[in-house]
């Protein structure tokens, strides 16, 4: 029965995840209240459109895979039903995209105060773009094995491995921010006329737009390692 002789290098570390914004993006700025004068009724005021979201955070490098190392043998007679391995290590995976910020809530409109119609509210925020995925690791190159003996029995070559380490995948893409909401109205109350300048609430607030998935998805996957070299040699 044969054994293992094994030098292979280590898989790499995977990326961490990007950061969520877990918090919507600040409120739009409220209206201000409508100005009861006996000179003049001034309007209140719409509010203020909702923050934008910010992208979410990249995701983090995979680590490089490890090398393989190198197994070198000389014995009289050498079984060949005996596996050397002196395999590359795979790279890290890419860590995820952060989650993009949601998108502020618009600003309340400004009240009537009795002599005007109170206003509408400024439209929702955007969310923000889901955050890339981060690259994934290069890998490791294979190592080097080197086998002499005099009689290599049970066969003619023994079975060695000292193939490439394959590159580390990119990194999943964060999910988009949701969109913000419109602003609440404000309020209009008691006995009031409109004046010329103050005929509607407003021009009527809209929803934000979702964030968009990032492009590039993500920084892309790792580079493969090199192949190593593997030998087993007759000597007198």
């Amino acid at each position: 029965m044969g054994i293992n002789i094994v030098a292979d290098g280590g898989a790499g570390s995977n990326g961490g995840n990007g950061f969520d914004f877990n918090l919507p993006a600040g409120p739009g700025v409220n209206g201000n209240n409508a100005n009861c004068n006996w000179i003049d009724d001034d309007c209140a005021q719409v509010g203020g459109p909702g923050g934008p979201g910010v992208q979410g955070g990249e995701g983090g490098p995979g680590g490089p895979g490890g090398h393989g190392g190198v197994i070198d043998i000389t014995v009289d007679t050498f079984d060949v039903l005996t596996k050397l391995s002196a395999k590359g290590g795979k790279g890290g995976d890419g860590g995820k995209g952060g989650k993009g910020q949601d998108g502020g809530k618009g600003g309340r409109g400004g009240n009537g105060e009795d002599c005007e119609l109170g206003r509408h509210g400024g439209s929702g925020g955007n969310g923000g773009n889901g955050g890339i995925g981060g690259p994934g690791g290069p890998a490791g190159n294979g190592g080097v094995v080197l086998v002499r003996a005099k009689v290599f029995a049970n066969g003619d070559q023994p079975s060695i491995d000292v193939s490439a380490g394959i590159g580390g995948r990119g990194g999943d893409p964060g999910a988009p921010g949701l969109p913000g909401p419109p602003g609440d109205d404000g309020s209009t109350t008691g006995v009031f006329s409109t004046s010329s300048d103050c005929e509607d609430m407003g021009p009527v607030p809209n929803w934000g737009a979702s964030g968009s998935n990032p492009f590039p998805a993500s920084r892309g996957n790792g580079p493969s390692g090199a192949r190593g070299t593997g030998q087993a040699v007759t000597v007198p």
